[in-house]
């Protein structure tokens, strides 16, 4: 139902002048809405197409890319003590871009011990640190007291308030992580990466 806004009056609108108009004014519209229908859907039919060929044209680069990158990768490691000297560096640069070996990136790990456990594990240890504080500080050891503080606050890091682990709080501090118990912080496989000069990209298209 199409409802008009009735804010101000316009003198130009069209306002029937009787019964045949008013009925002819309702044909109007309906004739306006079923128009509008049509093009929204043949819309929607543009979208939902262009939609479907741009995920065809993703899936199909993602696939190019990664069989390009694995066949460098699967080159690089073959001749990698030549493209390196010999391991002195991670970074080959060619004419059309780089080639490079990135370290991997580091992970909480918890093997398998549940959230809730690791959650304990973090208060448990708190708990430990707070005696350590409290103890340096009686015996008067100024440093060690501040590192020990130092150290309570990123374990305090360590809990969101609905009480869950902030992996990225444990990433950021990760010695203080590994000292919770059942956790560990290893760093994931190298990294092979591929990264072309934008200069060459128009002479090879």
């Amino acid at each position: 139902m199409a409802r008009a806004k009735t804010k101000g009056v316009d003198t130009n609108l069209p306002v029937p002048q009787s019964d045949a108009e008013a009925e002819q004014a309702i044909a109007r519209l309906g004739v306006l809405q079923r128009e509008d229908a049509i093009a929204k859907a043949h819309h929607d039919d543009q979208v939902a197409a262009l939609e479907a060929e741009r995920a065809r044209q993703v899936k199909a680069f993602k696939e190019a890319e990664t069989a390009i990158v694995l066949g460098l990768e699967r080159w690089a490691s073959v001749h990698r003590a030549r493209l390196t000297n010999g391991g002195k560096t991670k970074t080959v640069q060619l004419p059309t871009g780089t080639l490079l070996w990135r370290d991997g990136r580091y992970a909480v790990k918890h093997g398998k011990l549940k959230i809730e456990d690791v959650v304990a594990a973090v208060r448990e240890r708190r708990i430990e640190v707070t005696k350590l504080i409290a103890l340096a500080k009686f015996d008067r050891r100024k440093d060690d007291a501040e590192q020990l503080v130092g150290v309570l606050a990123k374990l305090d890091t360590f809990l969101r308030m609905k009480v869950d682990l902030s992996k990225d709080a444990m990433l950021a501090a990760r010695d203080v992580a590994e000292t919770v118990p059942g956790v560990t912080v290893p760093r994931g496989p190298e990294e092979f990466a591929v990264e072309p000069l934008a200069s060459q990209i128009r002479e090879v298209a």
